[in-house]
């Protein structure tokens, strides 16, 4: 927040960078929206096969990240991808190497004030609508 407005700073890099809607105008001087890709966060963390696979299908390329290639990380709370899926199969009761996402992700984020979510929501509103208008994807962000 602006200290001497109290408003959304929209200079503030994770602010700046958050709209999606000005970077992708941008971009859209260059390219046709069909050459772009748009997947889901939200859905990568619950479904990583799904979202890889919808890549995959954008790409062209030939499906290589089979759904058993993700395994649920209970320490962790999100899907990792086993490292050598021919032992796991091999081995379906032993602990195989996985890779997971560095420390610094799906950590417990700090609460927020409610009056500053506010005016976040109220602030990105519109960006979030005119993405919305320009991938034809509603991301079901508040």
């Amino acid at each position: 927040m602006d200290s001497s407005t109290g408003d959304v700073d929209d200079t503030y890099k994770a602010i700046s960078r958050s709209m999606y809607d000005v970077h992708l105008t941008r971009w859209l001087q260059y390219f046709s929206i069909k050459q772009f890709h748009f997947l889901s966060a939200e859905n990568l963390v619950a479904n990583p096969a799904e979202e890889l696979h919808n890549v995959e299908k954008f790409l062209g390329l030939r499906h290589k990240l089979p759904k058993d290639l993700f395994y649920f990380n209970e320490t962790r709370g999100f899907y990792c991808m086993c490292m050598d899926q021919r032992k796991r199969e091999a081995n379906p009761d032993k602990e195989v190497a996985g890779k997971c996402l560095s420390s610094s992700k799906g950590r417990t984020h700090p609460s927020i004030d409610p009056s500053v979510l506010k005016k976040l929501r109220d602030f990105f509103r519109p960006h979030n609508e005119r993405l919305y208008k320009m991938t034809g994807i509603d991301f079901g962000w508040k």
